[in-house]
């Protein structure tokens, strides 16, 4: 699933090209996408309205567009956007089209077909999911002060299943909270209470880092992400620990190990990264 930095990519390279672009019309190829409007209703919002302005929030694209009404889109599993200057034909797995005055389009493809629309007017936007998340690690309102509240709300809370519920801090998945966690020297089972003030700290400039520098990279690709051009991401070159098993640590050269936790496949290194402190029997 795109994260942060695939999402944020995207939002960013919709931001360069489609604001001021008037909907001339929109077709639908598969409506279990849409969310509470049929695609009738959906089309006749759409259509004639003029794109303002793309914002990202966590994982989720915001279009705002002329009437105070706001498309969100979230890409879920491999949904991606494609641009394009002329009207291509629709692909295997493309799901709508948005056709732009002058000629333009954009092309939303999803092949597990997971992506989700959703319509909002001004008035309703605060109930979006989109608005109710956890701080977004690239709004400048997040500081570490911040954080450590968080930690300090979710002592008894192991850390990495901590980055990962949304309701905590928006926008971080798996492969970003295993990296963020190696960068940090923190092991995915330690508990946010267990941690001393000089690891927050840590942990709280290596969420930074990691991101910044994947959104720098275009993203991580394994498979199916894609940027508006259908450009793969190139973060995965500079992944230290994840989907690295049994290869050696960067540090300190130890093999990397894989474990299981809350459900999600976890990469750590076992020499960087101490593990919990075992009670006393």
């Amino acid at each position: 699933m795109p994260e942060l930095p695939e999402v944020e990519s995207v939002a960013h390279a919709l931001a360069q090209c489609i604001p001021g672009k008037k909907i001339a019309a929109v077709k639908f190829f598969f409506t279990r996408m849409l969310w509470e409007l049929d695609e009738k209703e959906f089309v006749r919002t759409l259509c004639g309205r003029r794109i303002e302005e793309i914002r990202r929030r966590g994982k989720y694209i915001l279009f705002f567009l002329s009437g105070e009404i706001v498309l969100e889109v979230h890409l879920r599993m491999t949904g991606r956007f494609l641009f394009a200057e002329t009207d291509i034909p629709p692909g295997r797995y493309t799901g709508a089209v948005f056709y732009f005055e002058g000629g333009t389009t954009l092309h939303f493809q999803d092949m597990r077909k997971f992506g989700t629309f959703k319509l909002w007017d001004s008035e309703s936007l605060s109930q979006s999911p989109a608005y109710n998340l956890g701080p977004d690690p690239m709004d400048g309102s997040f500081s570490l002060l911040s954080f450590m509240q968080i930690l300090k709300r979710k002592q008894a809370v192991r850390i990495k299943p901590l980055l990962l519920n949304q309701k905590n801090l928006a926008g971080l998945g798996n492969i970003y909270a295993d990296e963020v966690l190696h960068r940090a020297r923190i092991h995915p089972c330690r508990t946010a209470g267990s941690l001393a003030l000089p690891e927050k700290k840590r942990l709280f400039e290596a969420i930074n880092t990691v991101l910044q520098e994947s959104i720098a990279g275009g993203g991580t690709t394994f498979s199916d992400f894609r940027d508006l051009l259908g450009r793969a991401g190139g973060f995965q070159a500079h992944l230290k620990v994840y989907r690295r098993e049994n290869e050696k640590c960067c540090g300190c050269g130890t093999p990397i190990r894989r474990m299981v936790v809350c459900g999600r496949g976890t990469y750590y290194c076992p020499a960087c990264q101490y593990p919990p402190r075992q009670p006393l029997l």
